[in-house]
């Protein structure tokens, strides 16, 4: 009896850890399974929508003051981290007044197996990408977006139970509810028009970037037609998105085959794609929105205060510093996002590190002073 115990108790730990590494595994693999051949042979959709919110009753239309907010993501550590924080901000401004319009929230999930936020955020998964490799991380991480969204929209428009209200706000991980988002007008009106974001740092009609726009344009047309914006924010209705969005995905496979313009755009150069393809389309009037007026988005510490806008965009890293930092100035404050990645912060979030008491005589990163509208907005 004695010497059968310790074999038994050997037995069970086996047991116990095929049936764990058995369960890991099969949950890691499920995505996988689905996208076999036999999902293809019975023709079932390539996402699958996960922890969603209510519906609306057959034949019922949203509200045309409703807006739906879509977060493409690639589901890695970097941008799982910010994406935990927009939701968050996302549920608190939706509890304030003029939050009801905001009606819901889907995750665009590109990448060809789970993630960690699968069961914390309402999810649309999408395993059938154009860069598989792109789930460990690759040198462009928004490769897999234009065709992700329109994959969404696509899917849309076949089942509109996806949708959560009648215009599609586009946004990123990185940005920070600040206060609810309000809809251009009824989205029902034809007169009402979309809206998009100003990014000065895009330039179409720059003497380096003009030849690759007017390539992707076309010979013979106005390059002065092509806006400075980005996928995201931008705030449509879904017809528009799927007329736009369709040469926006196909500029993108375009721009990637031709090394001169990857050279040259750079990281941005999706972003050239979507003003290249919203200029395809005069029929579609999209207003460019900037700061103080802009109601979507400003960006701190470049921009002074938050005016209008909804949310903000953490792209600019708050540095402060005593003396100019292009002559030699001393950092005496830094938060980069770009220095918040990794698994252990996904799992246990850390505290931000708060700046030192507002003083005067501190400056920017790009060497303007650090003014007390701009400290506000930065430690709100």
């Amino acid at each position: 009896m004695e010497t059968k115990q310790p074999q038994l108790v050997a037995l069970a730990c086996v047991v116990t850890f095929c049936y764990v590494v058995g369960y890991l595994l099969g949950y890691l693999a499920k995505d996988a399974v689905l996208t076999s051949d036999l999902e293809a042979s019975l023709n079932l959709s390539v996402g699958k929508l996960v922890h969603d919110g209510a519906l609306l009753p057959p034949g019922k239309k949203w509200p045309g003051d409703t807006i739906h907010t879509l977060l493409p993501s690639d589901g890695g550590t970097y941008q799982n981290i910010q994406t935990r924080v927009v939701y968050s901000t996302y549920q608190l401004v939706q509890q304030m007044p003029g939050g009801e319009k905001m009606t819901g929230f889907t995750r665009i999930l590109h990448r060809t197996v789970p993630d960690l936020l699968m069961d914390e955020i309402p999810t649309y998964h999408l395993w059938d990408i154009w860069h598989p490799e792109c789930d460990h991380g690759c040198s462009f991480p928004v490769i897999n977006r234009p065709n992700a969204i329109m994959q969404f929209m696509r899917a849309a428009a076949k089942d509109p139970s996806l949708l959560k209200g009648a215009w599609l706000l586009m946004i990123e991980s990185d940005y920070v509810f600040m206060q609810p988002v309000r809809p251009p007008g009824n989205a029902y009106d034809p007169s009402v028009t979309g809206e998009q974001y100003l990014f000065d740092y895009i330039m179409p009609q720059h003497p380096d970037a003009a030849p690759h726009i007017q390539k992707l344009y076309g010979p013979g047309k106005d390059i002065n037609d092509v806006p400075a914006s980005g996928p995201a924010p931008v705030m449509l209705r879904l017809e528009e998105w799927l007329v736009i969005g369709t040469d926006y995905e196909r500029l993108s496979t375009e721009m990637e085959s031709d090394a001169a313009i990857v050279r040259q755009l750079a990281w941005v150069r999706e972003m050239y794609t979507w003003d290249v393809a919203v200029a395809m389309h005069p029929d579609i009037t999209v207003k460019l929105l900037k700061p103080p007026n802009s109601t979507l988005m400003c960006q701190p510490p470049f921009d002074t205060a938050l005016n209008n806008a909804s949310f903000t965009h953490y792209t600019w890293g708050a540095l402060f510093y005593e003396g100019l930092p292009s002559q030699g100035g001393k950092n005496v404050y830094k938060w980069d996002k770009r220095e918040w990645m990794g698994d252990e912060i996904v799992f246990k979030p850390k505290n931000v590190p708060m700046p030192p008491p507002f003083r005067e005589g501190l400056t920017l990163t790009f060497d303007q002073p650090l003014t007390r509208e701009r400290y506000d907005l930065i430690v709100q």
